[in-house]
């Protein structure tokens, strides 16, 4: 039998060589493939060691760096995220050493290679600009803004911190600092979105949510307060970034949860701002932050800026706007407000303005005046706490002022700088000379400055203060022992228990005292 011309032994030959070569070439390729498979992970362990060596020198290149001038590329951290992803990708899988697998891990050493070779970095961080670059409009960063925003801008990055406050007087600058601060925040990566509302005195929940709404782009569903609040904290608690929300001029205790706002994770942060620094004992802030005035001369230097004065300016000038930049105490917006008033004003206006000030920045709105004994710590100090939560500036005079039997300059000067003047008549006022010195005081400023009156008589007919009755005719008993030879005197104290006691006032003898300081606090508000 032949095949094509070859007899069939020799076919049969010819076959088996042929096997035995495929056999053979069929090892080899396979070996090939297991030696390059083998030398793909080889490099691949390579590659990851190389890449964790990279990484791990870049964190502490970035560990290195100045946070506070410097701010580390944005691409850094994104190559860090991606490195970290592949190691662990990497290493939660098994690289296996048989054939099927070399595409596989020719693409993950394809990906560790294109890593490491963009570990190089140009520029590797950036100047961070000033506080300045980021407010809006004339923004002098003076030393004591610029340690409060220090102090500021580490409480949004600690991570300890959910609900921060900054406190200081009107006019000195907190609403300014507080937008610059967060803008840099933002720009730093700390927040990705910054939420910015003014409170003011009687909020107004459901506005402040609308408010809220507008800015995170979110339609209401439900139309209760309560519905409403649930929606805004949800879109809030869903957000991809951190979010910073800042509630400007704060007066009282605000309830966050009723707004729907979360406060307890580092997704949201509250940051508040309020006169008193007592408002954040309320509010359960975990730091508080003050914001003091400037000094002299950096109160001198920016009212120079507003108000046009240089070292051409005559010597009468000069000294009287050193004046009155001082009376500014160093609240940036009062001192920008005085002097772009006064710029190119002839001097008799500038000494009018002088004069204008120290009344303005030395006045009261309201001196209290009572026996301590009787009631400085219980209602007088309510009234007195509740007065100042309504922003009135308000003198209670310290038992330390008191001494001897004659009224204190101090004390004159205080009750003659008010607008109004309480008295608190109480059981005992009249035991105290003290007291009834400052009564004859107010009495005066009230015919001299028309300054107005409000009696409280607290636990007392106004008769019994008007005639010196019961325990008013004890007290004056105990005068007339005492000074009995001054008869000008009782006669003054006399003559102005009488003449105050007849004033419209209030009489509180039974009830809750809480709705005695709300009618007074009312009735303030109403006369001034």
């Amino acid at each position: 039998m032949y095949y094509l011309g070859i007899g069939l032994a020799t076919y049969k030959i010819i076959i088996a060589v042929v096997c035995v070569i495929s056999i053979i070439l069929i090892k080899t390729i396979h070996k090939v493939r297991a030696y390059r498979v083998c030398k793909v992970i080889k490099d691949v362990e390579r590659e990851k060691k190389k890449l964790i060596s990279n990484r791990d020198f870049l964190q502490q290149k970035i560990d290195a760096t100045d946070h506070k001038t410097q701010k580390v590329s944005d691409i850094v951290f994104g190559w860090l995220k991606e490195v970290d992803k592949l190691v662990q990708e990497v290493e939660n899988v098994t690289l296996i050493a048989e054939p099927e697998s070399i595409r596989y891990n020719i693409e993950m050493l394809n990906k560790l290679k294109a890593l490491n070779i963009k570990c190089e970095f140009e520029p590797f961080s950036n100047p961070i600009p000033s506080l300045e670059h980021f407010s809006s409009g004339n923004f002098v960063c003076f030393e004591p803004i610029k340690e409060t925003s220090d102090r500021l801008l580490e409480a949004l990055q600690n991570r300890n911190f959910y609900k921060i406050g900054l406190y200081g007087k009107r006019g000195s600058g907190k609403t300014k600092l507080v937008k610059a601060v967060a803008e840099k925040a933002r720009y730093l990566g700390v927040f990705d979105a910054v939420l910015f509302f003014t409170v003011s005195q009687n909020p107004n929940v459901k506005q402040i949510q609308d408010e809220i709404a507008d800015l995170l782009n979110l339609k209401f569903n439900k139309n209760t307060e309560v519905g409403r609040s649930r929606e805004i904290y949800l879109t809030l608690e869903r957000m991809d970034r951190p979010v910073l929300v800042i509630l400007d001029d704060v007066w009282e205790n605000l309830d966050l949860e009723e707004l729907g706002i979360p406060c307890n994770n580092n997704r949201c942060k509250v940051l508040l701002t309020t006169h008193s620094k007592q408002e954040f004992a309320l509010m359960n802030c975990q730091e508080v932050i003050p914001l003091g005035p400037l000094s002299i001369e950096e109160s001198w230097t920016l009212f120079k800026k507003h108000s046009g004065i240089d070292n051409e300016s005559s010597t009468d000038l000069l000294n009287v706007a050193r004046e009155v930049a001082i009376e500014c105490q160093g609240l940036p917006r009062t001192i920008k407000d005085v002097g772009s008033s006064l710029r190119s004003k002839p001097i008799e206006e500038w000494k009018a303005s002088l004069e204008s000030l120290r009344y303005a920045m030395t006045q009261y709105d309201i001196f209290i005046s009572f026996r301590g004994k009787d009631t400085r710590d219980s209602f007088t100090g309510f009234l007195y706490d509740a007065l100042c939560r309504e922003r009135f500036k308000t003198f209670m005079d310290d038992e330390g002022l008191k001494g001897g039997d004659e009224i204190s300059s101090s004390l004159i000067k205080a009750i003659e700088a008010s607008k109004i003047s309480i008295v608190v008549f109480s059981k005992k006022f009249a035991h105290s000379a003290w007291c009834l010195d400052e009564l004859v005081t107010i009495l005066k400023c009230k015919k001299t400055k028309n300054q107005q009156i409000l009696p409280i008589f607290y636990k007392v007919e106004p008769s019994d203060v008007r005639h010196q009755k019961n325990s008013y005719e004890r007290g004056m008993a105990k005068q007339v022992k005492r000074f009995g030879d001054d008869f000008e005197k009782l006669k003054k104290w006399r003559s102005a228990l009488f003449e105050v006691a007849s004033l419209s006032g209030i009489t509180h003898n039974t009830g809750y005292e809480y709705k005695l300081v709300h009618s007074i606090v009312e009735r303030v508000n109403n006369q001034i």
